[in-house]
């Protein structure tokens, strides 16, 4: 018996085949759906007919391509910052940035936000250093541990998802800064949700929330907003130079070709079509007028993830076969901040028409929710 109940039989869009039929979709988290976009498809097959498949080999010894350094300019340019490190993929960015900023002795205790993604939780671990969980984004909880758990001149590495990819909040990373430099401590955000959809040029968490720091360091995928896959960590070159030369990117093979031009492209697209963000804005505001009207609660932003939880398991198994029957496929998920039930979850990318829109507000709203 299969472990995945949901078959993607198509390149995913506003219409994509699961399980031998077309559904209107509302899931997955490719925001501006470049992951199907021609001209990524197009760089993509370039660059595997050019450079194959991979190099078979790690970076360190002969796997670097000129792909690999263009990707890397463009990261560095896409984010403002003296250079990039990019990974095989989006989880290996929360393990071998810990590690660098470990091994640059920057911090001694790591605070980690409970509800952060299992790859950053699991990175914390690979470092050696104490962990220390405190509850999501509570601020007083977090100050009380630090008072709690730092010995004198011991200085805290507080990490957090940038975006939670299930109610969509943000972490509280203004408040989250002071601490640190209280402390002398730095930050490590896992922004993969935030990358390309937050801020006024898409750079993710920090610059929505308007926040420059030397304390301030990141990591993130471009597997979402981008269209592409792999780990991307933007910053000063010291660091940067720390993750080049640590296990994770001398132990692993150098990634796909594909994924790489891909990536590039995904880069491109992203930083000369900001209408795409302001799009993705604009569908996300409009879906949850429309959701409020049939009576779901949603917060008053343009983030473009709606989670809600209407009863219990059965209940909402009952509501998503109910839009499966009407053609409309959203998410019923049990992941990390859902809860034990699990919640639905809606995703609007800036490809959907107010029309789609429309009608899953429509049939969302003729199912009896409890």
């Amino acid at each position: 018996m299969s472990s995945y109940n949901f078959i993607t039989e198509s390149a995913t869009g506003t219409e994509t085949r699961i399980n031998g039929k077309k559904y209107l979709y509302f899931a997955g988290t490719g925001y501006f759906q470049l992951n199907s976009h021609p001209e990524v498809i197009q760089a993509a097959s370039e660059a595997t007919l050019e450079f194959g498949i991979a190099s078979a080999t790690s970076r360190s010894i002969s796997g670097t391509t000129p792909l690999l350094l263009e990707i890397e300019k463009s990261a560095a340019k896409f984010f403002d910052t003296e250079d990039a490190a990019y990974l095989p993929s989006g989880y290996l960015s929360n393990i071998a940035g810990l590690k660098a900023l470990s091994d640059m002795d920057l911090y001694d205790v790591i605070f980690i936000d409970e509800g952060s993604h299992y790859c950053l939780t699991e990175g914390a671990m690979t470092v050696g250093k104490p962990i220390v969980s405190f509850k999501n984004r509570s601020l007083d909880d977090l100050r009380i541990k630090l008072e709690e758990n730092l010995k004198p001149k011991q200085r805290p590495m507080i990490a957090s998802d940038g975006m939670f990819p299930v109610w969509a909040k943000i972490a509280p990373l203004s408040d989250y800064l002071t601490l640190a430099e209280q402390y002398n401590g730095v930050i490590w955000i896992d922004d993969a949700h935030g990358v390309g959809i937050l801020g006024e040029n898409g750079k993710g968490s920090y610059e929505h929330a308007g926040l420059k720091s030397d304390r301030l360091y990141m990591g993130a995928t471009l597997s979402k907003a981008f269209g592409a896959y792999g780990g991307i960590i933007p910053g000063k070159a010291d660091f940067i130079n720390r993750i080049k030369s640590g296990s994770v990117m001398t132990g692993s093979n150098a990634p796909m070709n594909a994924a790489v031009a891909a990536g590039i492209k995904g880069f491109e697209l992203v930083k000369n079509n900001p209408m795409m963000r302001e799009k993705l804005w604009e569908n996300a505001s409009y879906l949850k007028e429309g959701l409020k009207a049939i009576g779901i609660d949603t917060d008053d932003n343009s983030r473009p993830i709606v989670a809600f939880a209407p009863g219990d398991v059965a209940n909402m198994t009952s509501i998503h076969q109910a839009l499966m029957d009407e053609g409309i496929f959203i998410q019923f998920v049990k992941y990390r901040g859902s809860g034990s039930d699990g919640v639905l979850r809606i995703v609007v990318f800036s490809t959907h028409t107010r029309d789609q829109i429309d009608y899953l507000c429509h049939k969302l709203g003729s199912i009896e929710l409890l």
